[in-house]
């Protein structure tokens, strides 16, 4: 096929597909917005159901308006679900990462590794290496982000990009007294950006949310034509350079306003000091139909900033074949609650009628107060009061003195019987509700209610947790393990030379550990969220093996005389694993034979003459930090005491 034919005809597809997401996405987009003003208490009350007012002007219950107090003077209260989105996310965030090692890779399959080392496998070392890098794209950061943003709106996508950044640092060089220059790399790591919903292209059509089996995925963004010039310079844009440069080359400075709606700040746009010129760019990953079946590809369209179609734009890059290696789409998503197609529904949205109903009776309560509060007259039209009312502007004060000509020219106005209990009741009544719904009660946020037994509380604690528990399993399973799944194969795809990581050997000391590039390269992983192997089960599983144990040593005894042995190194593996602590090869490791004699000899006296005099008093553990980190949790706990075992018999 001609060369030009097929570009306009990948361009035809893809235009039409962006066009048709933009489309789909941006009937969402007033429902988002509303979302997010609920959550920033930018929405007040009486424009809820009208177009949202700009945060530079809008200000809930007394402040500014623009119209007169007179004219306008009921309450805008919005009880704002912000409580409900940041619970979830700090509970959700702390459960994530409930220890250093909040990934764990796992070989695909019995492999050959090219390390021999048993203390430090290959799978270990890409693991520590992964959360490093991690680490410098600031994972924990964009991690809450996007449990905010699963939150708040039912559905969150993020894209994962390789960032590389070196810099030049000098150095004095003494024996010559010269400066010397060193390239030296201050980013090299996988970053995860999350990417506002109103910037996505998604499939419509779609069933499911994983993207990897959408007919295609994509987003737009703006950049400066700088940028793009230099994309063209280093090869990653290959298509249209002559027109790109007939088109924008000499083209006028236009300070367009982004057409973005969510986190975006207004005040932002149409600024004088603002020279850079930028363009709208949309990115779309998917399968083009051919002749010869669907072929996955990369295409990057450039329009005009702002603009809400790509057909008047310039195609600059179309690659033959997925742009990763691995052949997965840089992309990943999680829904909030599930349902069948690429969005899904959040805490907030499932709730609106409730917040709506509490805020308007807050307002309506609000309202009644100040009629009551503020003295209401009748005032007889024509009399000396009514000039004066006229002249003040209608202003009625504490202590104020009214002249007139007939007492009865002034009559206090008959009092209002607002039904304010019964509306206290059903205030009441619908933030019960409330609670019911989103799991969020005062038990969740740890407020204090009223008194309950530790019983009650721990029953209480567990129920709240249960929705929890299950939705922060989700999000694990469908955005962070394909997120390290991708990460890893960017680091198999980017690093070339040997990487030094910093590990903790058995003596609990930081030490540099060298990961060689065959070790990168080689093999099968998978990347699975530790929080999905810590569930309530594995550990009321581990709890069941730390009761029992003083039962088989008793027992020991008898089975022996049946020729039966109970191995304890089987049972304390089997406890880490429950526990989530991987590589138990490198916790329990093997005694020499020497070791091994004195043990069992320092056991026989001790069994002989009792109490073994010089033991002395046991360190506490985790008070100084453990084998894995100074998080003082079980698995550390386990983990320093069999350390210090292992240290006891071989002093």
């Amino acid at each position: 096929m001609n060369p030009t034919r097929k570009q306009d005809e990948i361009f035809e597809y893809v235009t039409s597909w962006c066009k048709a997401a933009h489309d789909f996405v941006h009937r969402k987009v007033d429902r988002w917005k509303l979302l997010e003003d609920l959550y920033h208490n930018r929405r007040e009350l009486n424009a809820w159901s009208g177009a949202p007012v700009p945060s530079t002007q809008s200000r809930v219950g007394l402040g500014k308006r623009s119209t007169p107090g007179k004219d306008r003077w009921q309450a805008d209260i919005v009880v704002s679900p912000s409580y409900i989105v940041d619970n979830w996310t700090d509970r959700a965030y702390q459960a994530i990462f409930n220890g250093p090692e909040w990934l764990t890779i796992l070989p695909k399959d019995r492999q050959v590794t090219v390390s021999d080392d048993i203390q430090f496998p290959t799978s270990y070392k890409l693991q520590e290496l992964l959360l490093s890098r991690l680490e410098e794209g600031r994972i924990h950061i964009r991690i809450y982000e996007a449990l905010q943003q699963l939150i708040l709106y039912g559905t969150v996508y993020a894209k994962i990009f390789w960032y590389s950044k070196g810099v030049t640092r000098c150095q004095w060089f003494h024996q010559s007294l010269e400066v010397v220059e060193n390239r030296e790399k201050i980013y090299d790591c996988p970053v995860i950006q999350v990417i506002p919903l109103d910037r996505m292209l998604l499939d419509w059509s779609a069933t499911h949310n994983d993207v990897q089996r959408h007919s295609g995925i994509g987003h737009r963004v703006d950049k400066t034509y700088e940028y793009v010039v230099d994309q063209f310079e280093k090869g990653v844009y290959n298509f249209n350079r002559d027109e790109f440069d007939a088109r924008w080359k000499k083209a006028a400075q236009e300070n367009a306003r982004s057409d973005s709606e969510l986190a975006h700040d207004p005040d932002s746009d149409y600024l004088e000091g603002d020279e850079i010129r930028k363009l709208t760019l949309w990115e779309w990953h998917g399968s083009v139909p051919t002749k010869d079946g669907p072929k996955e590809c990369v295409c990057t369209l450039i329009t005009e900033r702002g603009s809400d179609t790509p057909e008047d734009g310039i195609l600059v890059r179309v690659t033959e074949g997925p742009v990763l290696w691995s052949g997965m789409r840089p992309f990943v998503s999680a829904q909030y609650t599930p349902l069948p197609g690429p969005l899904g529904m959040g805490a907030v949205e499932s709730n609106l009628d409730l917040i709506h109903s509490i805020s308007q009776f807050v307002s309506q309560s609000q309202d009644n107060a100040r009629l009551t509060a503020n003295s209401q007259l009748i005032v007889r039209r024509g009399s000396s009061a009514a000039r004066q009312i006229s002249t003040d502007s209608d202003v009625v004060y504490p202590g104020k003195v009214w002249t007139v000509d007939d007492p009865a020219d002034i009559q206090p106005f008959p009092p209002l019987h607002f039904p304010q209990q019964e509306v206290n009741f059903l205030i009441e009544y619908l933030n019960d509700l409330l609670e019911k719904r989103t799991g969020i009660t005062e038990t969740t946020l740890g407020t204090l209610g009223g008194a309950k037994t530790a019983t009650e509380a721990h029953i209480l604690q567990q129920a709240g947790m249960a929705s929890f528990g299950t939705r922060t399993d989700l999000f694990a399973r469908s955005f962070l393990e394909p997120l390290g799944s991708i990460a890893l194969s960017m680091l198999q795809q980017f690093l070339l030379d040997d990487q030094t990581i910093t590990v903790r050997n058995a003596a609990g000391k930081d030490v540099p550990l060298v990961v060689s590039a065959a070790e990168i390269q080689s093999g099968g992983y998978k990347v699975v969220a530790t929080l999905t192997r810590q569930d309530a089960s594995r550990i009321a599983k581990a709890q069941s093996i730390e009761r029992v144990l003083p039962t088989l040593v008793r027992f020991q005894p008898v089975l022996a005389q049946e020729g039966i042995q109970i191995s304890f190194s089987e049972m304390i593996k089997r406890y880490l694993e429950l526990l989530g602590i991987d590589g138990t090869e490198r916790v329990l490791t093997r005694l020499p034979a020497e070791a091994t004699e004195r043990i069992m000899s320092e056991a026989g006296e001790t069994s002989a003459g009792g109490v073994n005099r010089e033991q002395g008093r046991p360190h506490g553990l985790v008070e100084r930090g453990g084998p894995m980190g100074d998080e003082p949790t079980d698995a550390n706990a386990v983990a320093q005491l069999l350390q210090m075992q292992s240290l006891s018999a071989t002093a």
